[in-house]
């Protein structure tokens, strides 16, 4: 009995020391923002004498963060949209039909998981099509990488979805796309909102793909805006920590407001019925 009660205080413990490996450099990064640059040398957690709100009006101006922001918020949107729409739908008509064809489909669609970014290939290929540079190209791309995810998610959830509401809506007179979009999209809500939050926090925080396929300044999102402020203020750390807080500030809240409905959105299809 007593070995057995060890073991929840050790686990309780290393939690502790993982959540303070954690909140360290977030607070050092929180009250760094706020320091002088003098104080922001000393790279510490010590409070800041005096707190200078003007470093975020310096990286909103200096950093071209309102530029970079819609951006940002237009890229995530769109293609969080297109990502939720189509991995919805193409899971609505792989789930309901399991013919060999679309269990094929569905298999190679999942081969997305581990298939890697070929920067050139996708270049190239949108040079081909003549969007590359564009919103739309980043757009597309996103939804491409992202969708393999989105659909395995909607495909689990659709399981516990009763083909017995197909039915009734078949005798009502719905048929076909309506009768996905009127009956059983609503009740994909829980992953649907899961879908959406992950999706948001993938795709505003992504950095790599924006970097082959933005060439104009003009259309930076707000990490390629952190990279260009670092190589502008790299000594500045109080002007660079107040810049990582704005970018993350977004997805912070989002999932804050929202994760339950991730854990519940996950979970929920696990059970069929």
């Amino acid at each position: 009995m007593i070995a057995s009660r060890k073991y929840p205080i050790i686990w309780e413990m290393l939690l502790w020391i993982g959540s303070l490996a954690i909140f360290y450099p977030l607070a050092m990064v929180v009250l760094t923002s706020f320091k002088s640059e003098d104080e922001a040398d000393q790279l510490s957690i010590a409070w800041p004498s005096s707190f200078h709100f003007d470093n975020y009006k310096t990286v909103f101006v200096q950093g071209k963060m309102f530029q970079a922001l819609l951006n940002s918020l237009g890229i995530t949107g769109f293609s969080v949209l297109f990502i939720v729409i189509l991995s919805a739908t193409l899971s609505f008509i792989i789930m309901r039909n399991r013919s060999k064809l679309n269990r094929f489909i569905y298999k190679v669609i999942t081969l997305g998981l581990i298939a890697p970014f070929a920067a050139l290939p996708t270049v190239k290929t949108l040079q081909y099509l003549h969007i590359y540079g564009t919103y739309i190209s980043i757009i597309l791309v996103y939804t491409a990488l992202f969708m393999a995810f989105a659909t395995m998610l909607f495909s689990s959830f659709m399981l516990s979805v009763p083909r017995e509401l197909d039915e009734a809506g078949v005798v009502d007179g719905c048929i076909g796309f309506p009768l996905f979009y009127k009956i059983i999209l609503p009740l994909l809500l829980p992953i649907t909102v899961t879908v959406s939050i992950l999706n948001f926090m993938w795709v505003w925080n992504e950095f790599y793909y924006p970097l082959f396929l933005v060439n104009k300044s003009s259309m930076w999102t707000l990490p390629l805006t952190v990279y260009n402020f670092f190589g502008m203020f790299n000594r500045s750390w109080n002007l660079v920590s107040a810049n990582m807080i704005i970018v993350s500030m977004p997805v912070v809240i989002a999932y804050l407001f929202a994760q339950k409905y991730i854990v519940s959105g996950m979970t929920a299809g696990a059970v069929k019925g």
